[in-house]
């Protein structure tokens, strides 16, 4: 069943600008083609497993993520989506790319009751859920990762707010191995947000915290010249007597 009855859009291709659509909403926004996107359900109502889906995965934001240099792709999912992903969040529709092929997953974080929902149907092995955390972000489902050695990118559920009635998938945060394929490394799907576990090769060296400015030592008087001892003026010889 997919439970996520609103669709996600980044503004500014930004995943600090997320927008929740309802279901009907008109964003406003004209897309490449022409159209204007909405957010609808393949059935009416939509609710149980009619997932709320963009009109464009593209113009609702698809791509490098401009908050961080590119260092996130919105609405991706890193290696073809897993099958979690496909039990519990509609994935949307169009010219759609896969990865080429699927990252092993190594834990996936989330709310207790969908962990157990998922466990419940074979969908995630013994031992790799934990529900110790929901990540509210995807900033901080990398966080996980970059803790787990093993980890080398994640993907996050940003489907609905958080809070919202998707509480027991929304936050799903998958950490991953890297892939071993050559080609795509991401997959198209609506409201994923993945990256590796760091945005940076190496943290740059900390800049030490300016001291106060040394007190110059003192300038020594100049020693005074000694002064000369005056040569005493030559007496003129006496004249003799006649």
């Amino acid at each position: 069943a997919a439970w996520s009855w609103q669709c996600t859009m980044y503004t500014g291709t930004s995943s600090g600008a997320a927008v929740y659509m309802d279901p009907g909403a008109d964003s406003g926004l004209t897309c490449s083609d022409g159209s204007t996107l909405t957010c609808g359900c393949s059935a009416d109502p939509c609710d149980g497993a009619n997932a709320a889906l963009p009109s464009d995965l593209v113009c609702a934001g698809a791509g490098p993520d401009a908050s961080n240099d590119g260092c996130f792709s919105l609405h991706h999912t890193y290696g073809t989506p897993p099958t979690v992903l496909t039990l519990v969040a509609g994935r949307g529709s169009g010219s759609l790319v896969d990865a080429c092929g699927a990252a092993g997953i190594i834990k996936i974080y989330g709310n207790a009751g969908g962990l157990d929902l998922l466990m419940s149907w074979g969908a995630i092995e013994a031992g790799r859920n934990d529900s110790s955390m929901v990540p509210a972000s995807a900033t901080e489902c990398q966080h996980l990762c970059d803790s787990d050695s093993a980890c080398k990118f994640f993907t996050f559920n940003d489907q609905g707010p958080s809070g919202g009635n998707y509480g027991y998938f929304r936050g799903l945060c998958f950490l991953q191995e890297e892939l071993s394929c050559e080609g795509d490394a991401f997959s198209h799907y609506h409201g994923m947000i993945s990256g590796p576990a760091s945005c940076s090769s190496s943290d740059p060296a900390p800049t030490p915290a300016a001291g106060p400015a040394p007190t110059p030592a003192p300038t020594p008087a100049p020693t005074p010249a000694p002064t000369p001892v005056p040569t005493p003026a030559a007496s003129p010889a006496p004249t003799p007597a006649p």
